[in-house]
């Protein structure tokens, strides 16, 4: 999933301070959509970043019902960025059922390995035998 969109850069103060650009409501929407297939815990998701020519890999951060994308220092840096700035931002988060990996060398060619990650096992809990539904018919 790729997500573009731009946003002034903030501070958090935080425990630990950050420079962060929050992700509109319509990215939100649909990082939220994915998000629990993807979090490695505590909402938090990883990315890749990309500021102006500087890429660099991160996770977005889960706060008060949506999303901030934290800007490295060295990123900001390398663009001149400052607080206050307006940014343009790319977000990719690896998509849960998809290929993990796009193609490599920008070409259109099948030379390129690409690794597929299998499924993830889905539990339905209406498969359990002591499953109790209390909106089923008895």
């Amino acid at each position: 999933m790729e997500l573009r969109f731009g946003g002034e850069v903030v501070w958090w103060r935080g425990p630990a301070p950050f420079h962060f650009v929050a992700l509109p409501e319509a990215e939100a929407a649909r990082l939220r959509a994915v998000a629990s297939r993807v979090t490695y815990g505590w909402g938090c998701v990883p990315a890749t970043v990309t500021l102006g020519a500087t890429t660099f890999t991160t996770s977005v951060f889960p706060k008060d019902g949506g999303f901030l994308v934290p800007i490295k220092t060295a990123a900001r840096r390398a663009e001149g960025v400052e607080l206050g700035d307006d940014v343009t931002l790319v977000v990719v988060v690896q998509d849960p059922d998809g290929p993990a990996d796009e193609d490599v060398d920008g070409t259109d060619d099948e030379d390129d390995v690409v690794p597929v990650r299998p499924a993830r096992p889905h539990h339905d809990p209406a498969a359990d035998d002591d499953y109790f539904d209390p909106a089923a018919p008895a």
